[in-house]
């Protein structure tokens, strides 16, 4: 009796419930640590580009160099597409849109509608999907190799801050680009959507008119929007591309494993960032 009385009473002692409560404590620290340290690193490192943007000791020869070869690699090489899609965006958006407007009778609202629908949402959202796809998934491969490769390491052996040499200079080149080639984007547009309705006989109206009509009717707002959005797009996504391929871990590493991870990251981000901006300006 004396021998079962003491038994119920382990098993009945509350003191047993201590450990499983720890361990369920441990668990959903675990868990909120795990789903708030990428956004965490995310945000310090952002500020951390900003900062080191911001300091003169930062632009050595070796940082300018590989800023302008960004600059070349993402802008130059990626203006042929951009400059083809903005043709066909043209012909499609601006030159629909003044037909319906006319049958409606209201080409009154032509600038408006263009400034609203081309510059603010298409052309940053279309030329950042463009800049992921082409330029983006080049940064992935690029860094993914130099740090499956150990050339990552070799940098800090050296002596090479690999975040001032390799993140700060991409990061800055995908915001400069990213403005420059939707301006061109944009532009192209336009004259392409002014060529093909002129051909056809449903812009009656000069260049200048045209013009004057898409881009006068812009206010402070919607340059302002259209400046924060392409910049904002681009430094996420540089970001994003070169997280995602500086978190490989080991040679045995596949480059290419991280290449749907990294592009679904950046067009999601692309997505959310003009959503909020919209909403928010």
């Amino acid at each position: 009796m004396n021998n079962e009385h003491v038994i119920q009473s382990e098993a009945n002692d509350p003191s047993d419930a201590v450990p499983k409560l720890r361990r369920w404590l441990a668990a959903i620290g675990l868990w909120t640590m795990g789903l708030w340290q990428w956004p965490v690193q995310f945000i310090s490192d952002a500020a951390a580009v900003i900062r080191q943007s911001c300091r003169p000791i930062t632009w050595r020869r070796p940082i300018r160099t590989e800023f302008m070869r960004q600059c070349y690699q993402v802008g130059a090489r990626a203006l042929p597409f951009i400059l083809v899609s903005g043709i066909f965006v043209g012909f499609g958006v601006v030159a629909q849109s003044f037909h319906w407007l006319k049958v409606f009778g209201s080409t009154a609202l032509f600038g408006g509608f263009l400034s609203a629908v081309l510059v603010r949402e298409i052309a940053p959202v279309l030329v950042g999907l463009i800049v992921i796809g082409r330029s983006g998934s080049t940064l992935l491969v690029e860094l993914g190799t130099m740090k499956t490769e150990g050339q990552v390491h070799m940098l800090d052996a050296q002596g090479i801050d690999p975040f001032l040499y390799l993140v700060v200079p991409r990061v800055l080149a995908f915001c400069l680009c990213m403005f420059s080639l939707t301006v061109a984007f944009v532009a192209v547009a336009l004259l392409a959507g002014f060529a093909s309705g002129t051909l056809v006989g449903m812009i009656k109206s000069t260049f200048f008119d045209f013009i004057n009509k898409a881009i006068g009717s812009m206010g402070r707002q919607e340059y302002l929007l259209f400046t924060l959005k392409t910049v904002t797009i681009g430094f996420v996504v540089a970001l994003i591309s070169c997280k995602t391929a500086l978190s490989l871990s080991g040679v045995s590493a596949n480059v290419l494993d991280i290449m749907p991870r990294g592009f679904a990251k950046s067009a999601l981000a692309t997505l959310i960032i003009s959503i909020v901006l919209t909403i928010l300006l």
